[in-house]
C-alpha cells in the first residue's frame, strides 16, 4: 500500500554516493527502484515536487553522524491530478508511517500540504499539538491553516506560532489567536530568547517550518524574500529542538520559491534536516508522569489567583515542565517550560503558557 504513493529517486541523485558510508547518501536506505524495507526504520523522508530532489543533492552530501539511526528516503510523493487526491495520498502515507512508529520528515515548497500532513494524525487517537514557524498567519477562507481549524471531528488541541512578524499579522487574526488561546511568539522575542523555543517544541507532535521565517540574506530562495527574520543558525537550532522533543513525530520544511533556483536555500534546508536527525538521536525520553521519582517537584500557590502551579524538573536532563490540571476531570497533563517560568511563579506571576493551556481545557 505505502509503496504505491511514491516514485523512485532519480539515479543521478543517489548514484554518486553509492558505497560512501561517510555521507548520508551512502548510509540511508533510498527508494532507487526498490522500495526500502521499513521494519527497523526510525525516520522516513517524504519528498514533494522538484524541491525535494534539489534538497537531496545537498543533504546526501552531508556527513553521517547518527550512529545506528535507521533512515529511509521513500522518494517523492506521486502527485495525482486533483488537490483532494494529493491531500489524501499524503495523509495516508503519514498515517501509515506514524502507525508503524516511524517519524516523518517532509520536504516540499507548498504550504497546502500541511492539511494532508495533519490529517495523517486522525487515527492516532490523541489530540494534536502543532508548532508553526512562520512570519505570517493566514486564516483566510481556503487557507491551509484554516482547514486545520475547521476540520470536523477536531483532534487539534493547540497551535503555537514561532517567529511571526507583526506587520504580516492582522488585528483580526491576532484576535482569533487570543480567542483560541494559541501562543504567538514574535520574532523579536524568539531572537532574544532562542532557547525558549525548546520548551514550546517539547510538547508538540508536528512542526511546520516555513523558510520564509528566515531572512532573505540567509535564504534568498524564499517566496517572501524578507530582509527580516531568523538567522540560519537560529533556524538550525529550532530544527534540532524539534528533533529532541520527546513527543514530536513529524516535521515539514517548505516555503521556497517554485523555481527552486537558489542553491544556498537548499543547503540551509539540508543542514536543518541534519540537525533534526541530530536532535532525534539526542532525545532524553524523560517526559514526566504524576509524582514520578525521576523528577524534582516544586509546588507554589499564587496569591493573586489562588491557582497552584506544579513544576517538574528532570534529574536526567534538568528540563522543566508544568503540570496542567484538568478543570473538570481527575487527571492532568504536562507542558514544557523553562526556569524563567519557575522564576515568574516564585514572584507570584502567572506564566502565560500555563494560563493558555488551562483555558483550552475549559
Amino acid at each position: 500500500m505505502l509503496e504505491g504513493f511514491f516514485e523512485a529517486i532519480p539515479e543521478e541523485i543517489w548514484a554518486p554516493f553509492r558505497g560512501n558510508e561517510d555521507a548520508i547518501g551512502g548510509k540511508i536506505s533510498i527508494h532507487n527502484g526498490r522500495f526500502p524495507k521499513l521494519k527497523k526504520t526510525a525516520v522516513a523522508i517524504i519528498g514533494i515536487g522538484k524541491h525535494a530532489d534539489l534538497f537531496r543533492k545537498e543533504f546526501y552530501n552531508l556527513q553521517w553522524r547518527f550512529d545506528k539511526l535507521e533512515v529511509a528516503d521513500l522518494g517523492n510523493l506521486v502527485e495525482p491530478a486533483s488537490e483532494k487526491d494529493k491531500q489524501f495520498a499524503l495523509s495516508e502515507a503519514v498515517g501509515e508511517l506514524l502507525d508503524a512508529n516511524i517519524k516523518v520528515l517532509i520536504i516540499g515548497h507548498e504550504p497546502a500540504y500541511m492539511y494532508g500532513h495533519y490529517r495523517g494524525y486522525r487515527q492516532t487517537g490523541e489530540q494534536v499539538e502543532i508548532v508553526k514557524v512562520s512570519p505570517n498567519i493566514d486564516l483566510e477562507e481556503g487557507a491551509p491553516l484554516r482547514s486545520l481549524l475547521v476540520e470536523k471531528p477536531s483532534y487539534l488541541f493547540n497551535i503555537d506560532f514561532i517567529a511571526t512578524q507583526a506587520y504580516y499579522v492582522s488585528n483580526k487574526t491576532a484576535a482569533v489567536l487570543e480567542k483560541m488561546y494559541f501562543e504567538n511568539h514574535r520574532l523579536g522575542e524568539v531572537r532574544a530568547y532562542i532557547d525558549e523555543t525548546e520548551p514550546i517544541l517539547r510538547s508538540a507532535h508536528m512542526m511546520l517550518f516555513d523558510l520564509n521565517a528566515v531572512r532573505a540574506s540567509d535564504a534568498p530562495g524564499t517566496v517572501l524574500e524578507s530582509p527580516n527574520g531568523l538567522y540560519a543558525e537560529e533556524a538550525a537550532k529550532i530544527a534540532r529542538y524539534a528533533g529532541i522533543s520527546n513527543t514530536l513525530t513529524s516535521a515539514h520544511f517548505y516555503g521556497l520559491s517554485p523555481d527552486g533556483s537558489d542553491r544556498k536555500s537548499h543547503i540551509l534546508m539540508a543542514q536543518m534536516a541534519w540537525y533534526f536527525l541530530d536532535g532525534i538521536i539526542s532525545r532524553f525520553n524523560d517526559h514526566p508522569e504524576p509524582n514520578h521519582k525521576n523528577f524534582i517537584i516544586y509546588r507554589h500557590r499564587l496569591q493573586t489567583t489562588g491557582h497552584e502551579v506544579v513544576f517538574y524538573k528532570s534529574h536526567k536532563s534538568n528540563r522543566w515542565w508544568m503540570e496542567i490540571p484538568h478543570p473538570y476531570e481527575k487527571h492532568s497533563f504536562f507542558i514544557g517550560c523553562s526556569y524563567r517560568d519557575y522564576q515568574m511563579v516564585s514572584e507570584d506571576e502567572m506564566p502565560d503558557r500555563w494560563w493558555r493551556a488551562y483555558q483550552r481545557l475549559m
